[in-house]
């Protein structure tokens, strides 16, 4: 295991912000860390990376404990904040060759690492521009390139397309999918496209605490699992067809439109249409497999339910 961050636990005076939130990278990982906003994602890539200290918790990184040894954890790990630290009156080129002299880089190697920065990060036709006068996409772009001086085997981007438009993302996401043959990854992100794009395991946090810890396999079987189908009958009388789904436990009607909506297991679909055609006669059946984001928005709802219970 690369990066394992257990138990941690954070307070901001009287507000708990983790608890007991546990992260773990496997070599050549790249996994996605999501949850609504205020769950608790940026605090935790902090104090992974050395920003915020835990409460309590421990972090180990590539064998090096954080709390002992701080500055060897850190170099292993390449930071993109959401507000990346740029120096906007800086070119593309010196603000790199800056970062790699912060980064510790030998004088005879800096060259070649800003270099390989920024062809990684493909800003070839930007690297003599001054940072301000580059689009956002591109600025993104750079903070990135910062994150991957001096090579580390991990990498931490917390929301990296976020701002950009679809195009931008499009781009920055084959990026991402480039840099995984090369390192592990943490990847924050709302974009669920990213996610099944790039990503082999999600982790789900709400409310400061993981919910759920799956692979992407296991996560697209859960949208099978259940379907949304919508039913229209022959002669637009409902009323036999919804007695009879009231017999039975496996379907539920959850919209009355034009139809019904039906939830209902994947398999239950041949016997849901055989009971349409007995009572009312079957005109049109539509099935609508579920998406990741109504997997998760589930959970979260679902979790919310818990704890308020």
């Amino acid at each position: 295991m690369i990066l394992s961050a257990h138990n941690l636990v954070k307070y901001y005076g009287n507000f708990h912000a983790l608890d007991n939130v546990n992260v773990s990278l496997e070599q050549g990982e790249v996994v996605g860390f999501l949850g609504p906003n205020g769950a608790g994602k940026s605090t935790t890539m902090k104090i992974i990376t050395g920003y915020v200290a835990p409460t309590s918790g421990q972090v180990t990184v590539n064998g090096f404990d954080l709390l002992t040894q701080s500055l060897d954890c850190r170099k292993q790990i390449g930071y993109l904040p959401q507000q990346a630290p740029l120096y906007e009156d800086m070119t593309v080129a010196s603000y790199l060759d800056h970062v790699a002299r912060l980064k510790g880089v030998a004088k005879s190697q800096r060259r070649r690492e800003v270099v390989e920065a920024i062809e990684s990060a493909n800003l070839q036709e930007v690297e003599k521009r001054h940072i301000r006068k580059l689009s956002g996409g591109n600025q993104r772009r750079v903070g990135l390139a910062q994150a991957l001086i001096n090579k580390p085997p991990i990498l931490i981007l917390d929301e990296p397309t976020a701002g950009l438009d679809p195009a931008q993302v499009a781009n920055l996401r084959e990026l991402i999918i480039k840099l995984k043959e090369q390192h592990t990854i943490l990847l924050s992100t709302h974009v669920l496209a990213e996610v099944e794009a790039c990503c082999s395991r999600v982790i789900l946090i709400n409310r400061g605490r993981c919910i759920l810890d799956e692979s992407i396999e296991d996560l697209q079987t859960r949208c099978k699992q259940v379907t949304h189908i919508h039913i229209r009958l022959i002669d637009n009388d409902y009323s036999a067809f919804t007695e009879a789904l009231s017999t039975i436990d496996w379907a539920q009607v959850i919209e009355e439109k034009d139809g019904l909506v039906i939830e209902a297991p994947e398999d239950k679909r041949n016997e849901l249409i055989e009971l349409a055609q007995k009572n009312g006669g079957l005109r049109e059946c539509i099935e609508e497999r579920r998406s990741l984001e109504d997997v998760f928005r589930d959970l979260i709802v679902e979790d919310q339910n818990k704890k308020s219970s």
